[in-house]
């Protein structure tokens, strides 16, 4: 009898489910989703590069290019947590329907400012 009623009464009540993807899900605190980098804190140390777990970090120090294949990325925040600037140069967005059918649309390749070649101070004379 527990079945039947069980049945019946799901017939009678709301959906578990939501309307996604008309209706966006709330999304938790906490939750990890596309990587994103920061130029602008960036001090190119690679920490990211070295710790990500998958190697979906690619940097390249002498062009300043930096790039995360999101096919291999599985999320975990390593990245982050081991960038040593303030602000993060590194940071999880929340950004999470990352779904396609180009490969290659997976893979984001972000340009660095180029090095500045240090000039050496003018003596005085």
């Amino acid at each position: 009898m527990g079945v039947k009623s069980e049945v019946i009464r799901r017939l009678f009540s709301r959906p578990v489910t939501t309307k996604y993807p008309a209706v966006k899900a709330d999304l938790q605190e906490g939750l990890r989703g596309k990587v994103e980098w920061h130029k602008k804190s960036c001090i190119w140390c690679r920490l990211c590069e070295i710790n990500c777990p998958t190697n979906a970090i690619i940097i390249d120090k002498e062009n300043r290019l930096w790039s995360v294949d999101s096919a291999k990325c599985i999320f975990c925040g390593r990245c982050e947590e081991v960038c040593p600037t303030k602000p993060k140069s590194v940071t999880l967005s929340k950004k999470v329907e990352t779904g396609t059918t180009d490969r290659e649309s997976l893979m984001d390749v972000y340009q660095g400012d180029p090095v500045q070649e240090k000039q050496p101070a003018e003596e005085k004379k």
